[in-house]
């Protein structure tokens, strides 16, 4: 597992006391609580613990001698109560809380994670925690943060779940409006499970977590062990291990002075909590509000800022830069990230060292000269910022330049555009990038002037610690951290080339001036190279915003990783595509395409594998492509192919059977050898639809319908098949509500055993009539359930009634051996079924061996260790463990000899024509012989005629159930269906022939 973190020359030397030594020989394997999806910090993956916490664990298992056995399966608030109980030793990543320190022992911090308020992406009206009031936040149980919250906020709602992955789910589809989280925790499960839809609102107030391991409270000398390991773990070890699993750059240390506050500084920033920021919100692309989000280079300061100096740093909201400059004056503020060093500001301010330099250029429509000084301008309407330093310079040195003082950038350039002033001032930067956003063409950077432009961190002046603070950060500030940051905003580079126009132009000029001004000749010569040499400059930013324009277009309407277009540019093609055919009157296809089982590559091999293959099989079906053919990535494995100008309707098929071929052949992505195929739906304009959506939407539908028949086919879209999906749309939305609304009911089927003759069990099956769709058959709304997630609650619903029921019927005389429930593979796969029946059982008073639970033989050859594992758990609590439809999957009994198993069920097609096929016969004898054999008892189903009873009975079959004994009824006609049941088969014990149901 360590084997990507860098080596090391010599293993550091770990001296232990005689106390720490014993206790490792005494206690040689260390219990350890790992989370079952706190990725990529704390998680279990196929079975196995992973993260950052399993890292650190092989390395103090290395360092110490100490072997860790990690017992995962569990919910957080279980894990801390195992601890608690002494059930385990260690808990390896948690964040310190009062509470918690009463009952653990804490190391010492060994990462620290900053968390963030994240909504969907489509909400813009949460910025702050005031906005979040009346609002949901969506919190794991046991998670620290929601006493906090509770207690701090007690005006936003909290929604407990059971798991991170189940917080971000309730966001993502409405039930919650935010949650609390760090960035690669999202970015982990966004990308893990397919997801998207969130993006960070604003840092949570509990800003960075310090992260310990913990012992119980009884093992004070393994904390003391722990944490010499962990004291032994250099920065580049820690940081190679934060890379590998958050994605986060390694901070190797650099030559800069060491981050070194003074107690009082320390003790001044513990009482100040958050400190406050105002910034210009429209100087991009140094500082501004995109879409009410602080952005910008000072944006990326104050994180960095605040991460080091370990305090949240909240930004206020203003107007303008003069109105942040009014509230730093009435104390609304603690600091302005990005100020000049003005004496009119020092009776409120204090400044720090300048950390940014910038230069000060002037835009003018593209029809002015340049200017190359202020002496130039003199006499002009020039605009500038309200509030700006360099105005108040000008001003004094230029009185006869006439500055406008305005708002905003846009406010300025929009007036140099209808020519209400001759230029604006601002920063070279801001002023590209401005030009670039809203007035590309119409404007352009006309002079560039030596004025030096110095900009640091201006601090209340009431609180003097708070800039000695600032100026320790800045210093501490690497040289590649600023250059990382100026990076990410100013992307042009201002480089030398020659307007040849202008050029011309001041040749011209300069040729008429040089017949009448001879003797001025080398003046005029020097100022017409300052000209070229200034032209060349401005020529170039001017070139390089049209690159960045035509790149920033390529980029809306491509896919990053195939260059393929992306739904955008499909659309658009789709749309003219349709037009045309319509003024042709000739036909188009949509073609939906969709990899077959690429998650699985993806989860088994890496993400960067599954990447690699899309671009091999985004070019290899594009050469299968006409020349005027389109090919788009929609995303994921997801892409479209658009067929223009068809001459029959057979030419998708030949084109659709031609790429799954294509695809069938073995491609070799980064040294593996992959197999794929494709699943292909085909619809036609104007015959399958009439708009771009609906063209998209029934492709798409008939591809599922080829993922349905067996994959790697096409199909094309017919009316049925539309109508099938408005039918399962609806059947979901109305699942969605069966719950609320109490539309499911239960119904009780008795299972005879076939030696005594009695009812010896029953099995719970759920029943759902719907007000509009009437009967809704279980096979069809039990896939849906799973699908979407609502099963969990379904299955839930079911165990509860049918304790319930249980209950009632021993309550009055019926004694019952159990009640049989079926159970989705889909509940399994969230951890704790067991603790969730185990709580329905307390709550009726009743012992594990009253449930027996069924699962679908295909859902045992759909898993392996995680199966034995969750299957013996439900076994050592006390449940039966039954196989329901066996004989239609493809299981073996050698392999479910492995399997805690009880019953096996054959299914009912085995059963149906056991009087007439003989293969039916020899099949259900193998089967009862076999389960036999292993230790296994038998059901069968569908028993409905005496003959096929009369042979499970010579067969030694154990038990049978189906219509000849009785229908599945409900609760109340249950006593009453026993009984009458028993007494039917006591006559044909004694000989009757009539076993039918009245």
């Amino acid at each position: 597992m360590l084997g990507s973190l860098p080596a090391r020359a010599t293993q550091p030397e770990i001296i232990f006391t005689e106390e720490e030594q014993d206790f490792i020989q005494k206690h040689p394997v260390i219990q350890v609580g790992g989370e079952m999806d706190w990725a990529p910090w704390d998680f279990v993956e196929n079975g196995q613990h992973k993260g950052v916490a399993s890292d650190y664990l092989d390395l103090i298992s290395e360092r110490t001698g100490l072997k860790f056995n990690v017992v995962t399966g569990h919910s957080w608030s279980t894990l801390l109560s195992m601890t608690n109980e002494k059930k385990l030793d260690l808990l390896p990543v948690l964040s310190w809380s009062e509470a918690r320190a009463r009952t653990l022992n804490y190391t010492q911090s060994f990462m620290r994670i900053r968390h963030y308020v994240f909504v969907r992406s489509t909400v813009d009206t949460i910025n702050s925690y005031d906005d979040l009031k009346g609002k949901t936040v969506a919190i794991p149980r046991g998670y620290s943060l929601m006493a906090s919250m509770e207690k701090n906020y007690p005006l936003i709602r909290i929604k407990p779940v059971s798991d991170l992955l189940e917080a971000i789910d309730a966001v993502i589809t409405n039930r919650a409006d935010a949650v609390i989280t760090s960035t690669p925790i999202i970015n982990y499960y966004l990308k893990e499970n397919d997801l998207s839809g969130l993006k960070p609102a604003f840092p949570s107030s509990t800003g960075i977590n310090d992260i310990h391991m913990a012992t119980r409270q009884d093992m004070p000398l393994l904390r003391d062990i722990i944490q010499k390991a962990l004291d032994s773990v250099d920065e580049l070890t820690h940081n190679a291990i934060m890379a590998k699993w958050a994605g986060m750059n390694s901070l190797i240390p650099q030559h800069s002075p060491s981050l070194e506050l003074s107690r009082q500084e320390k003790a001044y920033l513990r009482d100040k909590g958050q400190i406050t920021a105002c910034i210009d919100p429209n100087w991009m692309p140094y500082e501004g509000f995109i879409k009410g989000k602080h952005s910008g280079m000072s944006a990326d300061y104050l994180a960095y800022f605040s991460e080091q100096l370990n305090i949240p740093i909240q930004t206020i909201p203003s107007g303008s830069w003069k109105q942040s400059l009014q509230y730093a004056k009435n104390r609304r503020c603690d600091i302005l990230p990005l100020a000049s060093n003005r004496k009119e500001r020092r009776s409120y301010l204090n400044f720090t060292a300048a950390y940014i330099e910038t230069s000060l250029a002037l835009a003018t429509r593209n029809d002015a000269w340049f200017y190359s000084d202020f002496s130039e301008i003199q006499g002009e309407k020039i605009g500038i910022i309200s509030g700006y330093s360099p105005g108040d310079v000008i001003r004094k040195k230029y009185p006869k330049i006439e500055l406008v003082e305005l708002a905003s950038i846009q406010e300025g350039l929009e007036r140099v555009r209808q020519g209400e002033l001759l230029g604006f001032l601002d920063a070279l930067p801001s002023l590209s990038y401005h030009i670039q956003q809203g007035h590309y063409g119409q404007l352009k950077i006309s002079g560039k002037f030596e004025y030096n432009w110095n900009v640091g961190v201006a601090a209340r002046n009431d609180e003097p610690l708070l800039v000695s603070v600032f100026n320790k950060v800045i210093a501490h500030t690497s040289a590649s951290t600023h250059q990382k940051i100026r990076n990410n905003w100013l992307a042009v580079r201002y480089e030398e080339a020659i307007d040849y126009s202008l050029l011309w132009k001041s040749l011209s000029v300069f040729a008429v001036i040089l017949f009448l001004l001879a003797l001025r000749f080398r003046q005029i010569v020097k100022h017409r190279n300052e000209i070229s040499r200034k032209n060349a400059e401005l020529a170039l930013i001017n070139s390089q915003l049209e690159q960045q324009t035509e790149a920033a277009r390529h980029m809306a309407f491509h896919d990053l990783l195939t260059g393929l277009p992306n739904r955008s540019q499909l659309l658009e093609n789709l749309d003219h595509a349709m037009k045309l055919a319509k003024r042709q009157e000739r036909k188009l296809a949509a073609l939906f395409l969709d990899l077959d089982r690429f998650k699985y590559i993806n989860d088994s091999l890496g993400h960067h594998i599954g990447d690699e293959l899309l671009k091999v099989v985004a070019e290899r079906v594009q050469a299968r492509l006409r020349s005027s053919d389109t090919l788009a990535r929609l995303g994921g494995d997801e892409f479209v192919i658009l067929l223009e100008s068809l001459d029959d309707d057979s030419t998708p098929a030949i084109v659709a059977q031609d790429i799954i071929d294509t695809l069938q052949q073995p491609l070799e992505v980064a040294g593996y050898h992959l197999n794929i195929s494709a699943s292909i739906g085909v619809a036609f304009f104007p015959d399958d639809a009439q708009d771009i959506h609906n063209l998209i939407k029934n492709a798409d539908n008939a591809m599922y319908q080829a993922k349905e028949l067996g994959r790697n086919r096409f199909r094309y879209y017919t009316r049925a098949l539309s109508e099938e999906t408005d039918k399962r749309l609806k059947t979901e939305s109305a699942l969605r509500e069966a719950l609320q609304k109490d539309q499911f009911h239960m119904v009780f089927q008795p299972i005879i055993d076939l030696r005594s003759m009695e009812v010896s069990h029953a099995e719970a099956l759920i029943r759902w009539n719907h007000p509009e769709l009437g009967f809704v058959s279980p096979e069809y709304f039990i896939p849906i359930a799973e699908e979407n997630g609502l099963i969990n609650d379904i299955g839930l619903w079911v165990a509860r009634q049918a304790c319930h029921a249980y209950k009632g019927w021993l309550l009055e005389g019926l004694i019952l051996n159990s009640v049989a429930i079926n159970v989705s593979s889909v509940q399994f796969k969230k951890g704790d079924l067991g603790r969730q029946i185990r709580e329905i059982l307390e709550e009726e008073g009743l012992d594990a061996r009253a449930i027996e639970i069924e699962i679908t033989e295909r859902y045992l050859m759909d898993q392996t260790e995680h199966t034995i594992k969750h299957l013996s758990a439900l076994k050592d609590a006390g449940h039966l463990i039954s196989v329901d439809d066996f004989g239609v999957g493809y299981s073996s009994m050698s392999y479910m000899k492995r399997l805690p198993l009880d019953i096996i069920k054959i299914d009912r097609s085995f059963i149906t024509d056991l009087a007439d096929d003989e293969n039916d016969r020899q099949i259900s004898q193998a089967i009862i012989s076999l389960s036999h054999s292993l230790g296994y008892r038998v059901t069968a189903e569908g028993v409905e005629n005496p003959a096929q009873l009369e042979f499970l009975e010579h067969c030694r079959c154990d038990f049978a159930q189906g219509y000849l004994f009785s229908r599945p009824v409900t609760e109340t006609q249950f006593i009453d269906t026993v009984t009458e049941v028993n007494d039917r088969l006591r006559k044909h014990k004694q000989g009757s022939p009539d076993l039918a149901m009245s």
